[in-house]
């Protein structure tokens, strides 16, 4: 069995479509925001064929933009500077064979989707505790890790895949870009993960600008989730099919 974890539901309902129109046996998961909400989620996950933790990234590399999907599977880890920052940098000669093998399903999936093997790079991610909202905090984590994507959810679920001898990919999609702003208001909403129209209406009352940041996210969070459902399905596709 394949196992899917997002972090919210609206990272998950694409591919929930998607997965049930071509019938792939994988078990979908959604976690909720965060490092520990992600350790909760792997709780009964103690044997699985390859977990994917899968949804939304923020970009901190300048070149990557609103929909583009990158896949990280893992070899080691470097600290950053950041105490909540942990790197996973994805090479391409690693000694875990299970997960060099899940590594190159997913580049020739995205090779594949794209119409091309030599289209897809693997990028390295960092996952951190918090939401990175502005251009020069995301310039300042680049800096620090060397990577191209941050998460808030991935290396936890990697590392008890590690320990557990899982099979372990990442496969986000930017949300949002490396010049991308969220106002404080927006974070506060955002920070719980899930938006309750209440909460809402107050911060639209409160600031109105803010309406325009919903506006601008819905329409970025809908096409990172259709791109990356898109990407999932032929990442599924293609580890099911004989080698």
């Amino acid at each position: 069995m394949i196992v899917v974890i997002f972090a919210l539901d609206r990272e998950a309902a694409p591919f929930r479509r998607l997965a049930k129109r071509h019938r792939l046996p994988v078990r979908i998961l959604v976690s909720g925001v965060g490092i520990e909400a992600a350790k909760r989620a792997m709780e009964s996950i103690n044997d699985a064929a390859l977990v994917v933790s899968a949804g939304f990234c923020g970009s901190l590399n300048p070149a990557l933009r609103i929909g583009d999907v990158a896949v990280c599977s893992f070899s080691g880890e470097a600290e950053s500077s950041e105490p909540s920052a942990r790197v996973a940098t994805a090479n391409v000669e690693t000694r875990n064979r299970p997960h060099q093998a899940a590594r190159a399903v997913a580049v020739a999936a995205l090779g594949s989707a794209h119409g091309s093997e030599d289209s897809a790079s693997p990028l390295n991610l960092v996952t951190v505790d918090r939401l990175v909202a502005t251009p020069d905090a995301k310039r300042r984590l680049r800096e620090q890790t060397g990577a191209d994507i941050v998460d808030m959810e991935a290396e936890p679920i990697r590392r008890l895949c590690k320990s557990r001898g899982i099979p372990f990919l990442a496969v986000k999609a930017v949300s949002d870009t490396a010049d991308t702003s969220l106002s404080p208001a927006l974070v506060n909403l955002l920070s719980a993960g899930r938006v309750s129209p209440m909460r809402a209406l107050t911060a639209a009352l409160r600031r109105p600008a803010i309406l325009f940041e919903f506006r601008r996210l819905a329409h970025d969070t809908s096409v990172a989730a259709r791109r990356l459902a898109e990407h999932l399905v032929v990442i599924v596709q293609k580890s099911l099919s004989p080698v």
